[in-house]
């Protein structure tokens, strides 16, 4: 009786070991994994911030940011992540797109981009002179600087 409750201690603390290990890698692997081509090693590639910068909602949802009609990037409202990025021209787009938001890069390896994505409820739907209400524009590394420090990093 004491082997047998052994055994099934045993082969409890395996299934709960291997559902741990299956949970675990499932919670570290990206949603694109599997369609994404693989990221160019870190000298062959660009380095991109992407920031958002969003203001408070009633119902927050992250930013989406395409490349090149891929989408690149979903970020919760006060998160940045740091993306490598191929050399190349580069198109970066929210998600669904809106106003004409974009911004275009010529990635060089070695480099460093920074690009802010921010709604901005304060700005007013009816209001054309006041500016859309979604921001995705280039910043530079001094203006990336807070945003990094206040930020989490995704």
């Amino acid at each position: 009786m004491p082997r047998r409750r052994h055994l099934i201690r045993a082969a409890g603390a395996a299934v709960a070991a291997a559902l741990c290990g299956l949970a675990s890698a499932q919670a570290t692997a990206p949603d694109a994994a599997a369609s994404a081509p693989p990221a160019p090693a870190e000298h062959d590639a660009g380095l991109l911030y992407l920031f958002n910068d969003s203001g408070p909602t009633l119902i927050p949802s992250p930013q989406v940011v395409t490349d090149n009609g891929a989408k690149l990037a979903s970020l919760p409202r006060g998160t940045y992540a740091v993306l490598r990025l191929a050399p190349g021209p580069h198109l970066l787009k929210p998600d669904p797109p809106l106003w004409k938001q974009q911004v275009q890069l010529d990635v060089v390896a070695g480099r460093r981009y920074y690009v802010v994505v921010a709604y901005r409820p304060e700005r007013s739907w009816a209001t054309p002179l006041g500016g859309p209400p979604l921001v995705l524009r280039e910043i530079t590394a001094e203006q990336a600087a807070p945003l990094i420090a206040q930020m989490t990093r995704q």
